[in-house]
């Protein structure tokens, strides 16, 4: 094996050099997964280390980030359920390259009484309103629109707060970190919606969850993904538009489609529409490495691809999704959807760029875990690897020791 080289180390790691007694094998503190994917610039924003930390130690910085907000205690959950670090979510998801929109029942479908705002065909603020109109869920965690630019997460417990959260927006806001709050009396089951990395975060939570850490992610009866082929980091997108001559002032909505970047105004009209690959430098990087499009470990999954303008794509999963699918009859205009090429083609697409990308093995049949001394040799020299944590990573370690 290579000489390398741990670009976190610290006052921590020379005490442990120095007194001749290793910490546990692969005891990893934040500043390390920050290190690795942070400070690497390759967070997705999911918020799944923030999710995963039992002391609720993290939380979302100034910067849009997870930060420390108390003492780090080295547990390593920050690692082990980031789909950027410690698992493969291609393994996690069974995902089959031959195969990469997964089995799925396709119906393309259009909310009989479409929510003011919603995206394509309404689907899921449809689907969402309606279930809990008839008591099928408490809650929906989902992102509610800021801006055309900005989201941020929510714990809606009435249908009247999902139809307010009505239309898409391109930005993360680390909606796994509702999981890690207390939900309010009478919240059992919980449907969460985010894209493919939230929702691989998700699975991962619920799949391997710890004793004596109380999170959300028991309540979650039904977790409903979004196509992605990549998110943006709004203050990059922000002035990305601006320079494409558009007035920021009048874009209440941003949008995806056939390859096109668009604008629009209050009452819909077009002031852009832009291939999205120019706005390539606006994206997280990170989502340059995810090979799921299609949100695999999702029970539904919803999109625009496929379908006619004003109706949205359906991919129903599980048993799970087809339950709440039949829950919500007479919510939606729907008819089968046969032709899934153009579903298959971007998920075939995503799944060659993260490829390209990933500098560890792309590898289903492979290890679920991967430890932080892997990333290490896997990354370490490319334009990916680990890169030294800003000083007030380790602040309160440097003070206390």
């Amino acid at each position: 094996m290579a000489t390398r080289t741990d670009p976190a180390a610290d006052v921590r790691d020379e005490i442990m050099a120095a007194s001749g007694a290793p910490e546990l094998l692969d005891k990893i503190w934040f500043h390390k997964t920050a290190a690795a994917v942070i400070d690497a610039d390759r967070c997705v924003g999911c918020g799944s280390c923030i999710a995963a930390c039992p002391s609720r130690s993290l939380t979302v910085g100034a910067d849009g980030t997870p930060t420390l907000v108390r003492m780090c205690t080295g547990c390593s959950a920050c690692w082990d359920y980031c789909p950027m670090a410690g698992f493969r979510p291609e393994k996690l998801n069974h995902q089959d390259p031959e195969n990469p929109v997964g089995e799925a029942l396709a119906v393309s479908a259009r909310a009989v009484e479409r929510p003011g705002g919603a995206q394509d065909g309404g689907a899921v603020t449809q689907l969402l309103a309606t279930l809990m109109d008839r008591g099928f869920i408490d809650a929906a965690i989902l992102t509610q629109k800021v801006d055309a630019f900005i989201g941020k997460p929510l714990l809606a417990t009435s249908p009247e707060q999902v139809r307010d959260t009505a239309g898409s927006v391109y930005h993360q806001s680390h909606a796994l970190t509702m999981l890690n709050q207390k939900a309010p009396a009478g919240v059992e089951r919980i449907a969460f919606v985010g894209t493919p990395c939230q929702i691989s975060g998700l699975r991962a939570l619920q799949k391997f969850p710890w004793e004596n850490r109380d999170t959300l992610a028991s309540r979650v009866t039904l977790a409903v993904g979004l196509f992605c082929t990549r998110s943006f980091d709004p203050m990059k997108l922000l002035p990305a538009v601006a320079a494409a001559g558009v007035p920021l002032g009048q874009v209440e909505k941003i949008d995806i489609r056939e390859g096109q970047l668009i604008a629009a105004g209050a009452g819909g009209e077009e002031l852009m529409a832009r291939p999205v690959k120019e706005f390539h430098g606006a994206s997280l990087r990170g989502c340059d490495e995810c090979a799921d499009f299609a949100a695999l470990g999702a029970d539904l999954v919803v999109g625009n691809v496929g379908s006619e303008p004003g109706a949205s794509t359906v991919l129903i999963r599980t048993d799970a999704g087809m339950d709440a699918w039949v829950k919500a009859a007479g919510a939606f205009d729907e008819t089968p959807l046969g032709d899934l090429s153009a579903v298959d083609r971007l998920a075939r697409k995503n799944l060659d760029r993260a490829k390209g990308n990933l500098q560890r093995d792309y590898d289903p049949a492979g290890p679920l875990w991967i430890s932080y001394e892997e990333h290490l040799d896997e990354y370490e020299g490319t334009d990916r690897e680990p890169e030294p944590p800003p000083p007030h990573r380790s602040h309160h370690y440097t003070v206390a020791c």
